[in-house]
């Protein structure tokens, strides 16, 4: 399989970070990873090829997933690059409109892969 990127993972947590990534990585997909919705945008902004997809953790220190939403939703350089939200909250309504699924953790391996899938090309 030849799959592309990058999908970009953030999330405060290194396992987490780790973990998806190296299942990402196996499948062939480029990853880049950070630790807060603000070291996110930075590294979108400074990438020589914007992520294909965006897996973004709602409680983060710095810069939460809500607050990253915001400002993604207003940067006309990271606007168009669709997000998945992962989320250990059960009940979490994320209406925003770059948010294409929402991942409940624990992630299963069947659905990381096919929302991934789904959005990179």
């Amino acid at each position: 399989m030849s799959a592309t990127g990058p999908v970009l993972i953030v999330d405060d947590d290194e396992d987490i970070r780790e973990a998806l990534g190296e299942v990402l990585a196996d499948l062939g997909y480029a990853v880049v990873k950070a630790r807060n919705g603000r070291e996110a945008l930075s590294l979108v902004r400074g990438l020589p090829q914007p992520p294909q997809l965006i897996l973004l953790d709602l409680m983060m220190p710095v810069m939460n997933g809500w607050q990253f939403l915001e400002a993604h939703g207003t940067d006309h350089e990271v606007a168009s690059i669709p997000v998945v939200v992962m989320t250990a909250a059960r009940q979490s309504a994320v209406d925003a409109p770059a948010v294409k699924a929402v991942l409940r953790k624990p992630i299963a391996y069947d659905d990381l892969v096919g929302v991934v899938r789904a959005h990179v090309r």
